[in-house]
Protein backbone atom coordinates (compact mmCIF):
# COMPACT_ATOMS: atom_id res chain seq x y z
CA UNK A 1 0.00 0.00 0.00
CA UNK A 2 1.34 3.46 -0.86
CA UNK A 3 2.41 5.73 2.01
CA UNK A 4 0.46 8.75 2.56
CA UNK A 5 2.34 11.53 1.90
CA UNK A 6 0.57 13.72 4.29
CA UNK A 7 1.67 11.60 7.13
CA UNK A 8 6.20 12.56 7.87
CA UNK A 9 8.42 10.76 9.88
CA UNK A 10 10.53 13.30 12.79
CA UNK A 11 12.89 12.17 15.19
CA UNK A 12 13.37 13.07 19.19
CA UNK A 13 16.15 14.17 20.63
CA UNK A 14 16.63 11.02 22.59
CA UNK A 15 16.65 9.76 18.60
CA UNK A 16 13.42 7.92 18.67
CA UNK A 17 11.29 8.43 15.46
CA UNK A 18 7.61 9.71 15.58
CA UNK A 19 5.00 10.32 13.13
CA UNK A 20 3.18 13.62 12.61
CA UNK A 21 0.30 14.91 10.16
CA UNK A 22 -1.40 17.97 8.88
CA UNK A 23 -4.98 17.93 8.05
CA UNK A 24 -6.98 20.29 6.54
CA UNK A 25 -10.36 21.08 8.35
CA UNK A 26 -11.75 23.42 5.42
CA UNK A 27 -12.69 27.10 5.34
CA UNK A 28 -13.35 29.53 8.32
CA UNK A 29 -16.56 30.71 7.74
CA UNK A 30 -16.00 34.40 9.26
CA UNK A 31 -12.24 35.37 7.93
CA UNK A 32 -12.24 32.89 4.79
CA UNK A 33 -9.42 31.59 5.59
CA UNK A 34 -8.46 27.37 5.75
CA UNK A 35 -8.29 25.82 8.96
CA UNK A 36 -6.06 23.18 9.54
CA UNK A 37 -4.90 21.39 12.35
CA UNK A 38 -1.49 19.40 13.45
CA UNK A 39 -1.41 15.97 15.36
CA UNK A 40 2.14 14.47 16.05
CA UNK A 41 3.85 12.04 18.55
CA UNK A 42 2.67 8.50 16.89
CA UNK A 43 4.79 5.79 17.70
CA UNK A 44 3.71 4.15 14.08
CA UNK A 45 3.00 5.04 10.73
CA UNK A 46 -0.16 2.81 10.76
CA UNK A 47 -1.05 4.52 13.62
CA UNK A 48 -0.72 8.09 12.58
CA UNK A 49 -2.95 6.88 9.52
CA UNK A 50 -5.52 5.66 11.96
CA UNK A 51 -5.96 8.82 13.72
CA UNK A 52 -6.18 10.52 10.48
CA UNK A 53 -8.78 8.34 8.99
CA UNK A 54 -10.80 8.63 11.97
CA UNK A 55 -10.37 12.48 12.22
CA UNK A 56 -11.45 12.90 8.35
CA UNK A 57 -14.47 11.10 9.31
CA UNK A 58 -15.51 13.24 11.80
CA UNK A 59 -14.95 16.00 9.60
CA UNK A 60 -17.24 14.77 6.70
CA UNK A 61 -19.81 13.50 9.04
CA UNK A 62 -20.07 17.18 10.94
CA UNK A 63 -18.68 15.71 14.28
CA UNK A 64 -15.18 17.08 14.53
CA UNK A 65 -16.18 20.49 16.84
CA UNK A 66 -17.93 18.66 19.04
CA UNK A 67 -15.35 16.61 19.90
CA UNK A 68 -12.83 19.39 19.84
CA UNK A 69 -12.07 18.78 23.46
CA UNK A 70 -10.50 22.17 25.28
CA UNK A 71 -8.93 22.07 28.81
CA UNK A 72 -10.48 23.97 31.56
CA UNK A 73 -7.40 26.46 30.84
CA UNK A 74 -8.65 27.41 27.84
CA UNK A 75 -12.40 27.87 28.50
CA UNK A 76 -11.44 29.71 31.49
CA UNK A 77 -9.40 32.40 28.68
CA UNK A 78 -11.78 32.83 27.04
CA UNK A 79 -14.74 33.62 30.63
CA UNK A 80 -12.32 36.21 32.03
CA UNK A 81 -12.25 37.68 28.75
CA UNK A 82 -16.11 38.72 28.93
CA UNK A 83 -16.09 38.90 32.84
CA UNK A 84 -13.32 41.85 33.28
CA UNK A 85 -15.78 43.70 30.99
CA UNK A 86 -18.61 42.68 33.77
CA UNK A 87 -17.64 43.95 37.05
CA UNK A 88 -15.81 46.38 38.91
CA UNK A 89 -12.08 46.52 38.45
CA UNK A 90 -11.66 45.61 41.96
CA UNK A 91 -13.39 42.80 42.09
CA UNK A 92 -12.01 41.45 39.26
CA UNK A 93 -8.47 41.65 40.52
CA UNK A 94 -9.87 39.76 43.68
CA UNK A 95 -11.03 37.12 41.38
CA UNK A 96 -8.22 36.38 38.82
CA UNK A 97 -6.70 36.18 42.43
CA UNK A 98 -8.81 33.10 43.45
CA UNK A 99 -8.58 31.37 40.44
CA UNK A 100 -4.92 31.63 39.97
CA UNK A 101 -3.98 30.23 44.11
CA UNK A 102 -7.07 27.90 44.19
CA UNK A 103 -9.23 26.67 40.90
CA UNK A 104 -6.33 26.92 37.93
CA UNK A 105 -4.16 25.07 39.83
CA UNK A 106 -6.42 21.95 40.59
CA UNK A 107 -8.53 22.08 37.35
CA UNK A 108 -6.65 24.21 34.93
CA UNK A 109 -4.96 21.09 32.83
CA UNK A 110 -8.61 18.82 32.94
CA UNK A 111 -10.52 18.64 29.35
CA UNK A 112 -13.68 20.03 30.11
CA UNK A 113 -15.80 17.13 28.49
CA UNK A 114 -14.24 14.79 31.17
CA UNK A 115 -14.49 16.60 34.27
CA UNK A 116 -17.26 14.64 36.18
CA UNK A 117 -19.56 15.02 39.93
CA UNK A 118 -15.99 12.92 41.59
CA UNK A 119 -13.89 15.25 40.57
CA UNK A 120 -15.35 18.39 41.11
CA UNK A 121 -16.54 16.59 44.39
CA UNK A 122 -13.09 16.33 45.29
CA UNK A 123 -11.79 19.85 44.61
CA UNK A 124 -14.89 20.96 46.61
CA UNK A 125 -13.86 18.85 49.50
CA UNK A 126 -10.39 19.85 49.25
CA UNK A 127 -11.35 23.31 48.90
CA UNK A 128 -13.34 23.55 52.13
CA UNK A 129 -10.54 21.86 54.34
CA UNK A 130 -8.43 24.94 53.91
CA UNK A 131 -10.59 27.87 53.25
CA UNK A 132 -13.49 29.70 55.25
CA UNK A 133 -14.83 31.12 51.71
CA UNK A 134 -14.75 27.35 49.49
CA UNK A 135 -18.27 28.15 48.74
CA UNK A 136 -17.33 30.99 46.58
CA UNK A 137 -14.59 29.41 45.05
CA UNK A 138 -16.82 26.93 44.17
CA UNK A 139 -19.56 28.91 42.65
CA UNK A 140 -16.24 30.65 40.43
CA UNK A 141 -15.56 27.37 39.40
CA UNK A 142 -18.73 26.14 38.31
CA UNK A 143 -18.80 29.76 36.43
CA UNK A 144 -16.28 28.62 33.89
CA UNK A 145 -17.95 25.39 33.18
CA UNK A 146 -21.49 27.15 32.44
CA UNK A 147 -19.77 29.52 29.84
CA UNK A 148 -18.52 25.78 28.59
CA UNK A 149 -22.02 25.22 28.80
CA UNK A 150 -23.05 28.15 26.25
CA UNK A 151 -20.25 27.63 23.82
CA UNK A 152 -21.13 24.06 23.22
CA UNK A 153 -18.45 22.25 24.85
CA UNK A 154 -20.21 20.32 27.27
CA UNK A 155 -23.96 19.59 28.19
CA UNK A 156 -23.98 19.51 31.60
CA UNK A 157 -22.44 21.25 34.82
CA UNK A 158 -21.02 18.67 37.07
CA UNK A 159 -20.95 21.19 39.85
CA UNK A 160 -24.57 21.51 40.15
CA UNK A 161 -24.37 18.66 41.63
CA UNK A 162 -21.95 18.74 43.94
CA UNK A 163 -22.88 18.13 47.69
CA UNK A 164 -21.39 20.93 49.90
CA UNK A 165 -19.53 20.17 53.14
CA UNK A 166 -21.04 21.02 56.39
CA UNK A 167 -17.83 22.90 58.57
CA UNK A 168 -18.29 21.19 62.10
CA UNK A 169 -18.70 24.50 64.48
CA UNK A 170 -16.30 24.54 67.31
CA UNK A 171 -16.79 25.42 70.82
CA UNK A 172 -15.00 28.84 71.72
CA UNK A 173 -14.03 28.52 75.23
CA UNK A 174 -12.84 32.22 75.69
CA UNK A 175 -14.53 34.76 73.41
CA UNK A 176 -12.35 37.31 74.67
CA UNK A 177 -9.99 36.07 72.73
CA UNK A 178 -11.45 36.48 69.07
CA UNK A 179 -12.87 39.45 69.88
CA UNK A 180 -12.19 41.99 66.74
CA UNK A 181 -13.42 45.08 67.88
CA UNK A 182 -12.91 48.38 70.20
CA UNK A 183 -15.19 48.62 73.19
CA UNK A 184 -16.08 52.38 73.42
CA UNK A 185 -13.13 52.77 75.72
CA UNK A 186 -11.11 51.37 73.80
CA UNK A 187 -11.86 53.80 71.26
CA UNK A 188 -11.54 57.00 73.00
CA UNK A 189 -8.06 55.57 73.89
CA UNK A 190 -7.31 54.85 70.32
CA UNK A 191 -8.70 58.03 69.69
CA UNK A 192 -6.80 59.74 72.01
CA UNK A 193 -3.17 58.44 71.22
CA UNK A 194 -3.30 59.54 68.07
CA UNK A 195 -4.35 62.85 68.91
CA UNK A 196 -1.52 62.90 71.24
CA UNK A 197 1.16 62.01 68.51
CA UNK A 198 0.31 64.91 66.85
CA UNK A 199 -0.42 63.51 63.58
CA UNK A 200 -4.19 65.39 62.49
CA UNK A 201 -4.19 63.02 59.19
CA UNK A 202 -4.36 59.83 61.11
CA UNK A 203 -6.25 61.70 63.89
CA UNK A 204 -9.08 62.81 61.44
CA UNK A 205 -9.51 59.81 59.38
CA UNK A 206 -10.05 57.03 62.52
CA UNK A 207 -12.26 60.03 63.61
CA UNK A 208 -14.59 59.55 60.55
CA UNK A 209 -14.10 55.94 60.13
CA UNK A 210 -14.85 55.02 64.08
CA UNK A 211 -18.32 57.61 63.84
CA UNK A 212 -19.84 57.63 60.34
CA UNK A 213 -19.52 53.82 59.71
CA UNK A 214 -17.77 54.21 56.36
CA UNK A 215 -14.95 52.42 54.48
CA UNK A 216 -11.48 53.19 54.51
CA UNK A 217 -11.74 53.39 50.57
CA UNK A 218 -14.51 55.97 50.90
CA UNK A 219 -13.27 58.05 53.95
CA UNK A 220 -9.70 58.41 51.96
CA UNK A 221 -11.36 59.19 48.74
CA UNK A 222 -13.22 62.23 50.00
CA UNK A 223 -12.36 65.90 48.87
CA UNK A 224 -13.68 69.36 50.63
CA UNK A 225 -16.53 69.30 47.81
CA UNK A 226 -17.65 66.13 49.81
CA UNK A 227 -18.36 67.89 53.32
CA UNK A 228 -20.74 70.35 54.09
CA UNK A 229 -20.27 71.75 57.67
CA UNK A 230 -23.41 74.19 57.89
CA UNK A 231 -25.59 70.71 57.45
CA UNK A 232 -23.25 68.10 59.24
CA UNK A 233 -23.16 66.32 55.90
CA UNK A 234 -20.29 63.98 54.27
CA UNK A 235 -21.36 62.89 50.57
CA UNK A 236 -20.19 59.74 50.29
CA UNK A 237 -20.33 59.27 46.28
CA UNK A 238 -17.13 57.34 45.62
CA UNK A 239 -14.18 55.34 47.08
CA UNK A 240 -10.15 54.13 46.17
CA UNK A 241 -9.64 51.12 45.55
CA UNK A 242 -6.79 48.66 44.26
CA UNK A 243 -6.66 47.63 40.57
CA UNK A 244 -4.22 45.97 38.44
CA UNK A 245 -1.02 45.55 39.31
CA UNK A 246 -1.25 47.38 42.36
CA UNK A 247 -2.96 50.43 41.17
CA UNK A 248 -5.12 52.90 43.19
CA UNK A 249 -8.37 53.52 41.23
CA UNK A 250 -11.36 55.88 42.14
CA UNK A 251 -14.41 54.05 41.83
CA UNK A 252 -18.32 55.14 42.33
CA UNK A 253 -19.88 53.07 45.66
CA UNK A 254 -22.34 50.53 45.86
CA UNK A 255 -25.90 51.77 45.88
CA UNK A 256 -28.10 50.75 48.93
Amino acid sequence: MARNPQIKEYTLKDGEKRFMFKFYLGTDSLTGKPLTTTRRGFISRKEAQDAMNQLQLEVYSGTYKKQQYEKYQDIYNMWVEQYENSVEESTFVKTIGIFKNHILPAMGSYKVDKIDIATCQKHVNQWAKKLKRFRMVKSYAAKVLDYAIKHGYIDKNPFTLVEMPKKRKQIVLDEAEFENFYEREQLIKLLQSFEQQDNLMVYTIFHVLSYSGMRKGEVLALTWNDINFERSEIRINKAISRGKDCQLYLKTTKMV
